[in-house]
């Protein structure tokens, strides 16, 4: 498939709130991560601080000292999030007790979660891997009351319909990676009727209102939906997963469970957090280069019309302390694409614009 087939395929709804266990069945004590599979002891040391965030979050450990030796041993198993029905946005922490907003593709009759923006807290723990009592304390908010009225809501009525939502604000400007803005307040503008349906519906619009680029995360499970639906539908020729874990990038094509990787690029781009030092910049981290897969994000981006199309990615820049520190773009690495030839997958079709 082309990349403008791609980018206009599919029909995403979101139908539902589930933790990670009810919607993978995730086994116990088990984490995904960004990127390519990685043993715990490659990973990047904030990688591993983000894994052992997991263990704290689960209550598997009470310090960090504990969750690290769980971890090193293999009683707490790590796996690719781009293994599973989701994919994992940032440092990709995702755990049994974490909620997923679950988007279906009515097109091509799939599902696929992703966790939410964690509200004035930004990417939290799973997205920047970042813990505190009160960083957990607000996801088990979210999960535990702020989503579940919603959940109803979104069931009683058959879901909340998105591709048109997508559709106008891509017309709008925005590529559905790094700019969002239209998408956020057309999103913020259609969800009110579902949201004054809920006993908390002050709690959900202020959600919705006040968390910048929330939609970023349902475009990602719109996305990984779509590629897995056209995928089990027997369509090639294009990538279903792509992503990095700081250490390594990978993709994965159409009609192969394998993960194609090399060394995972640098973004380069504007650091927007006070502080911030070339120096702590990982290698790319995370899996948001799923909407590239379906034709969204680089592909389009219209603000720089000389880099435009191609393999050219958008994402942020994560810090080696935690947390995130600007956003840019760079290349896919044309090593994984080499690789994925040589096995007799082809999905250069896809990733030109």
């Amino acid at each position: 498939m082309t990349a403008e087939e791609l980018r206009e395929a599919g029909d995403p709804w979101w139908t539902d709130v589930m933790t990670a266990g009810e919607f993978l069945s995730l086994p116990d004590k088990t984490i995904l991560h960004a990127g390519p599979p990685i043993e715990y002891g490659r990973m990047c040391s904030s990688h591993r601080r983000a894994m052992a965030s997991a263990c704290l979050f689960e209550g598997w450990a009470k310090t960090r000292g504990e969750a690290d030796g769980m971890l090193a041993s293999g009683e707490v198993a790590i796996g690719a999030a781009c293994d599973w029905a989701t994919d994992g946005s940032g440092y990709g922490v995702i755990s049994r007790s974490v909620p997923l907003l679950i988007v279906e593709d009515r097109e091509w009759n799939m599902r696929a979660g992703l966790f939410p923006a964690e509200g004035r807290f930004g990417g939290g723990l799973c997205g920047w891997g970042v813990y505190s009592a009160e960083i957990a304390a607000n996801l088990a908010w979210m999960r535990d009351s702020l989503f579940p009225p919603m959940a109803g809501v979104l069931r009683k009525c058959g879901g909340f319909p998105m591709k048109e939502l997508f559709a106008e604000a891509r017309r709008m400007g925005d590529e559905l990676h790094s700019s969002q803005k239209a998408i956020d307040a057309l999103f913020t503008r259609a969800i009110i009727p579902y949201a004054l349906k809920c006993p908390n519906s002050a709690d959900i619009l202020s959600y919705f209102a006040q968390t910048n680029r929330f939609t970023h995360n349902f475009g990602q499970a719109a996305s990984r939906a779509l590629v897995l639906g056209l995928e089990k539908a027997g369509k090639r020729g294009f990538l279903t997963a792509a992503g990095g874990n700081g250490v390594e990038y990978g993709i994965k094509v159409a009609g192969s469970d394998r993960w194609y990787t090399a060394p995972s690029p640098m973004i380069e781009g504007e650091y927007v957090t006070p502080g911030a030092k070339c120096e702590n910049q990982l290698p790319w981290l995370g899996d948001s280069s799923i909407t590239e897969c379906r034709g969204w994000g680089g592909a389009i981006r219209a603000v720089n019309p000389a880099i435009a199309g191609g393999r050219t990615i958008n994402g942020g820049m994560m810090d080696v302390n935690g947390g995130w520190m600007g956003a840019g773009s760079a290349r896919m690495p044309e090593e994984c694409f080499r690789k994925a030839k040589e096995d007799g997958h082809d999905p250069s079709s896809a990733c030109s614009a």
